[in-house]
Parts: structure tokens; sequence; C-alpha cells
């Protein structure tokens, strides 16, 4: 048994095991199937930080899988001064297949990667204002499921910075499947576009 799992764990090394810190910026937003002028969705900074771990499979396949803080959710309303933030921190884990272009060697990588993530809220704020004034700040919890499943596919490259050392770059967009609402009434399901980058250092020798 020992003797397995000694070897199991060298044949992981065998085949680039990396891992190192990942964050990213862009733009989240909440669908609705109540679209209209008086609540248009608008600009929502979202933000994200964490872990990612990728194992190539093969030269040119690979999987990944990230743990992350996620900052998301939406703003809509009619203007700046008169809308509603749903600000929504997940804890979050999208596991993916990759497809790198190119070859091991090559110092610069190209990539396009898909696959499921998971959410599991750990707080949040949602706030209304009217003619630019804050008349409410609630906890997000009671408002929205405590859990999110969606698809994440993106497109991006690795570029060597030395040897085994990888810069991490994606352009990346999630499209929730379930409703976040704890009002089943309300459909609502989270979207996201955004720009993660990282630094990927390898796992043994």
């Amino acid at each position: 048994m020992i003797f397995l799992v000694f070897f199991s764990a060298k044949s992981l090394m065998a085949q680039h095991l990396s891992i190192g810190p990942t964050a990213g910026i862009g733009h989240s937003w909440i669908s609705t199937d109540n679209e209209n002028t008086n609540n248009k969705s608008r600009f929502h900074p979202a933000y994200n930080v964490g872990v990612k771990l990728v194992y190539s499979i093969l030269s040119n396949w690979g999987l990944s899988t990230d743990v992350k803080f996620s900052s998301e959710g939406g703003t809509r309303g009619v203007d700046k001064d008169n809308k509603t933030i749903a600000r929504i921190n997940y804890l979050r884990i999208p596991i993916q297949g990759i497809y790198f272009f190119g070859k091991y060697g090559d110092k610069v990588r190209p990539k396009i990667s898909i696959g499921p993530s998971f959410g599991f809220v750990v707080g949040g704020k949602n706030k209304e204002y009217q003619n630019g004034n804050l008349i409410s700040s609630v906890d997000i919890k009671p408002l929205v499921n405590s859990f999110d499943i969606g698809l994440n596919a993106a497109v991006g490259a690795n570029i060597r910075v030395c040897k085994k050392t990888w810069l991490n770059a994606d352009i990346t967009y999630y499209n929730g499947f379930k409703n976040i609402n704890t009002n089943s009434a309300v459909n609502n399901k989270n979207r996201g576009l955004g720009l993660n980058i990282g630094v990927l250092f390898p796992l043994g020798k």
C-alpha cells in the first residue's frame, strides 16, 4: 500500500503538477426575466483572489481547480443615483478541462478551458439608493440560495517566465444555471466576465 501511494505521487510529479496564487477583476451581473428601463443592469465591479492547481496529463491536455474568494452580484437601477446593489460573496471552486496549443517547451502556450464552477455564499450586502442616498442595507444571505452552480469558460495563455514557472492569464465567462433567489417566483442567475492572472510554480522536481 505504501509503495502504491509513493508510486502514484511520483507519477503525478512526473506529469507537471503546478500550484500558485491567482487574482482577477471584471464585471458581474444578475440576469432577470423582468428587464425594463427601471430595472436596467449597470456596471458592477467583481473581483476574486485564491489559489490555482494545474495538473498536465499530457503535452496538450490538463485539469485545473481553484479555491478562491469571489465577490460577485449585480447592480440594477434607473441611473447611478437610483439603484440596488447586490454584493454576493462566494467561496468558489471551478474545475476545468484545459487544452494547451503548441508544445510543452514553448515559451507561450495559448489555451482554452471549460468546466463547472461551484459557489458557496459566505456573505454580502443588498443596498438600495435613492437620489444618491443609502436608504437600505441588509445582509444578503437570507435573500439568496447558499449554493450556486454554473459553467465557466476561458481563453488565455501560459507564458514561461523561468524554468517550469508560468505566468497564467485568462479571459473568463461565467454562466450560472441555478436561480440564486430564495424567492422561487423571481428567477435570477449569476453572470460574469473577467480577467484572471496568476503565477504557477512546479510541485516536486
